[in-house]
């Protein structure tokens, strides 16, 4: 099974507010922590995902059709699946969309998907050049960037149904094989990789993925594709949006992605200037026009989003206060804010302390439940 470690700091002290049930679920949930093994959630790294035991927490509560506007990995479909329950899920990036698929595929395709992945990694072992990205100088040994592009090629010769499950595999090892210190860490550490392990870590990840899928039942997959949740919404009424959007000021996730997005011939601009809270907004903006950015963009995903909830319908979303500089950014009170301009009835909430040691400071985690 996937073993997926929780990233958030364990929380020091926790606060409710509203229905007692369901506060008392929603303090339950910001508290869960620890290893997760199970489905796909060990497969890819992904930045600032939601715990898996607290998205299964929020489903358990909220019955109906699930959608996750900001799916990112598919941390909440994943669960959904595992729950019985339909979903949909958008994100603006590509490689979000596409590892979201990866963790949700119907395990029909894992036979495939292994076959032609051990034609590709017995190809790229052979010493054949082929062109690679011009980063590939900086960021990869010269033999890994040509392992990396030989893979690349094979996926695009293998069978069309099983090269999302591919591309996805591909780009689970860039930036393990690369000079790039981790997916949030954008500083290069050159070290040695030896010559024929990038091919074998293909394979691996291949065989890996494989059992994980099997290990999931057979039903329903959901819906995912590229969208702006600040205008895009599922076609049918949902029983339940589950999501976590970007925590102001704290991450720029398409930038992020620079070295797959090159490898996979993804162009992220398009996207990239409809990023909700991103850091480079705050640094470019400036503090005060960007926090009025992001208010009007939680406003409107908000809205946009309320309006695909059935009646009693529930809108839960993770979000955390930012912190740009030294001075904290409230996340909550626009958030609040939001629920109500968009006609929903907040019925609980619970925040979490969570220490920030690099800053010595506390960031505070929320999450909140509004109703249709």
């Amino acid at each position: 099974m996937g073993n997926f470690r929780a990233g958030p700091p364990i929380a020091s002290s926790i606060r409710r507010a509203g229905d007692e049930t369901m506060s008392n679920m929603l303090a339950e949930a910001l508290l869960k922590d620890g290893a997760v093994e199970r489905a796909t959630h060990g497969f890819h790294a992904y930045p600032a995902r939601m715990h898996p035991d607290a998205a299964a927490a929020v489903i358990a509560a909220c019955p109906g059709p699930v959608h996750d506007p900001f799916c990112g990995g598919g941390t909440v479909l994943v669960e959904a699946i595992l729950a019985g329950r339909q979903a949909t899920g958008t994100d603006l990036s590509p490689i979000a969309v596409l590892v979201a698929a990866a963790r949700t595929a119907d395990r029909s395709l894992v036979s495939a998907m292994r076959s032609d992945a051990r034609k590709i990694t017995e190809a790229a072992r052979l010493r054949v050049d082929v062109e690679v990205p011009e980063l590939a100088e900086r960021w990869f040994q010269p033999h890994v960037a040509q392992e990396l592009g030989r893979i690349r090629d094979g996926i695009e010769i293998s069978r069309p149904e099983v090269q999302h499950l591919l591309r996805a595999l591909l780009s689970s090892i860039i930036v393990k094989c690369s000079f790039r210190k981790s997916d949030t860490h954008n500083r290069r550490e050159p070290h040695h990789r030896a010559p024929g392990t990038t091919a074998i870590l293909f394979h691996k990840k291949a065989r890996e993925l494989g059992r994980w899928l099997e290990s999931m039942e057979d039903g329903a997959r959901p819906q995912i594709q590229l969208g702006d949740a600040r205008y895009d919404t599922p076609a049918k009424d949902c029983g339940l949006v589950l999501t976590s959007p970007p925590y102001p000021g704290v991450y720029d996730y398409l930038p992020m992605q620079q070295l797959r997005a090159a490898w996979l011939d993804l162009d992220l601009g398009p996207a990239s200037g409809a990023e909700v809270g991103s850091r480079r907004s705050f640094r470019a903006k400036g503090r005060k026009d960007a926090l009025k950015r992001w208010r009007e963009d939680t406003h409107a995903w908000i809205g946009t989003q309320a309006r695909c909830l059935a009646p009693g319908g529930k809108m839960v979303i993770v979000v955390g206060d930012g912190l740009v500089g030294d001075r904290m950014v409230d996340a909550l009170g626009p958030t609040v804010e939001a629920f109500q301009a968009a006609g929903l009835s907040v019925v609980a909430r619970a925040s979490a302390d969570r220490p920030d040691h690099a800053r010595e400071a506390v960031r505070i985690e929320h999450m909140v439940m509004g109703t249709a």
